[in-house]
């Protein structure tokens, strides 16, 4: 299976509908959860997750232009201290979890890539979206109305560029390439999560605008 994860496949595609739903977890909640060598990055004691909730479209490999998909993807990316790699600025995230009602992109997922990927139930009834997962749920309330952000919160997220990965002892980097990343705080009027005990809602982002982007091959990182 591990064979299949080291082709390295270069994606382009779009996204649309872009939602980050900001959370953090009290640091000790989480820490037995990941990996060991992924250093998650401590805001005041708390980790930061950053659920990314957003409709791929136009997905394909660039060696196979042709073979097109779309599907929505909602996941749980804590953020991480990668600032030794990257002249001591952090612009990292983990794949704690992902989830999509597409159980094709499941399977595929889980051949190519570690990016924990796994079936979920998904509704959403006007500005109000569920995952659902066991006897799990997230649950949070959106609307367009403009708010004022927290500027350290806006800063942190919107510098996220890269992904980190395990492949056996190894870690793993993936690039994200877009043109612009123009994401503003808007009103979140609920939110419930019952993965994590000590979840605390930190402020919502959105992208209103479509996002051509690539997903570069993973790469080893050395330090």
């Amino acid at each position: 299976m591990n064979l299949l994860k080291r082709i390295p496949i270069h994606y382009k595609g779009e996204l649309h509908d872009v939602r980050l739903v900001n959370f953090s977890v009290d640091i000790n909640e989480l820490k037995d959860r990941i990996p060991s060598t992924i250093k998650i990055r401590n805001f005041n004691g708390r980790a930061m997750i950053s659920m990314v909730d957003v409709r791929l479209r136009k997905m394909r490999p660039v060696f196979f232009p042709l073979f097109k998909f779309n599907y929505r993807h909602i996941a749980f990316r804590v953020l991480v201290d990668d600032s030794e790699y990257n002249a001591g600025t952090s612009k990292g995230i983990f794949f704690y979890r992902s989830f999509t009602d597409n159980l094709l992109i499941v399977s595929g997922g889980r051949m190519l890539t570690d990016y924990n990927l796994e079936s979920a139930h998904i509704e959403e009834n006007e500005s109000t979206v569920t995952i659902s997962k066991g006897n799990n749920f997230v649950k949070y309330c959106f609307d367009n109305s403009s708010v004022e952000g927290d500027d350290k919160l806006l800063t942190a997220i919107g510098s996220l560029d890269r992904a980190y990965s395990m492949l056996g002892d190894s870690i793993r980097v993936t690039i994200i390439q877009r043109e612009k990343w123009p994401i503003k705080p808007v009103s979140c009027s609920r939110f419930e999560n019952t993965f994590f005990k000590t979840a605390r809602l930190e402020g919502m982002f959105r992208v209103f605008e479509t996002i051509y982007y690539d997903w570069l091959p993973p790469t080893k990182v050395t330090s």
